[in-house]
């Protein structure tokens, strides 16, 4: 093996030609781009927004798990920011990783908010939304079987609202269903708003690294400012992703009637939540600056 002047393992110095030291390793990078690779913009963004929406949904709905089990099993020794954490570093982690193939929106609302700022097609924005959908149903699926030993200490009730909300998101019983659009409307317009703010290299050109450091706050500070009232999903495909999984996976209808249907306002209020963001960020901040 050679040695830099240091003394030290050196990958730089092979007595082997480069050619010859091919033939004897496995680069898994050279093998990948040879076989899997492409340059289909849309395919490129799907990949990275469902492995990056994956990622985020996974990690944060396997803190909501770790709350309930650990409440379950310590009688409510959990704090509520283990979600709120687990939900923001993980988008932090996800934005980190992916934001370099498709500026990792994982969230419908956020890309509806880019695509009417002019900045995303039609067709783009149908195909991230697929992809966030589909990322979110995977990770709701992942964290079930990772879980799925724990969900069985609940016994009976295993299938039962208490161990959806792993997944998807309820509403508490006193929250009428206008104080629950209102709850994920006032939610996603500060969160795009804010999210409009980071991403706007013009105004700002914040590096990745940090951009992704503030967002992950921001969704943080959602889910401690509102997250009382039906855990702050202001993310259609985040809800709606893993609520679909337990409609399949055991749980029945009653994910889609629990809170007098509530499922549809994480669909339908984020969106309309986008719309005033973006608004908001141009009146008030945007079109003074350009």
């Amino acid at each position: 093996m050679p040695l830099s002047e240091t003394g030290s393992l050196s990958i730089n110095q092979n007595e082997e030609s480069d050619t010859d030291f091919e033939k004897t390793t496995i680069n898994l990078r050279r093998l990948s781009r040879r076989y899997i690779k492409t340059r289909n913009s849309l395919v490129r963004v799907f990949l990275a927004e469902l492995l990056g929406t994956f990622m985020f949904v996974f990690f944060g709905c396997s803190s909501v798990a770790q709350y309930k089990l650990l409440n379950k099993a310590k009688n409510d020794s959990a704090s509520f920011l283990l979600v709120n954490a687990g939900f923001g570093f993980g988008i932090l982690a996800a934005i980190l990783t992916v934001g370099k193939a498709s500026g990792a929106h994982l969230n419908p609302a956020v890309s509806f908010g880019i695509f009417l700022v002019g900045q995303l097609s039609l067709l783009k924005l149908v195909i991230y939304i697929i992809a966030q959908f589909i990322g979110a149903f995977i990770a709701a699926a992942t964290v079930y079987v990772l879980y799925y030993n724990g969900l069985t200490t609940f016994g009976d009730k295993m299938y039962s609202l208490e161990t959806a909300g792993i997944f998807g998101t309820y509403p508490r019983p006193e929250l009428s269903i206008w104080g629950g659009f209102f709850d994920q409307f006032i939610g996603t317009t500060l969160f795009v708003t804010g999210i409009m703010s980071v991403a706007d290299k013009i105004r700002d050109p914040l590096p990745n690294s940090m951009s992704a450091i503030m967002v992950g706050f921001l969704l943080f500070v959602v889910g401690n400012s509102i997250g009382y009232n039906a855990g702050f999903a202001v993310n259609p495909a985040r809800d709606f992703g893993p609520r679909f999984f337990t409609f399949i996976a055991g749980w029945g209808s009653q994910v889609f009637s629990a809170g007098n249907y509530y499922f549809w306002i994480p669909l339908v209020a984020p969106m309309f939540g986008s719309l005033a963001a973006t608004i908001i960020y141009l009146i008030f901040i945007s079109n003074h600056l350009h």
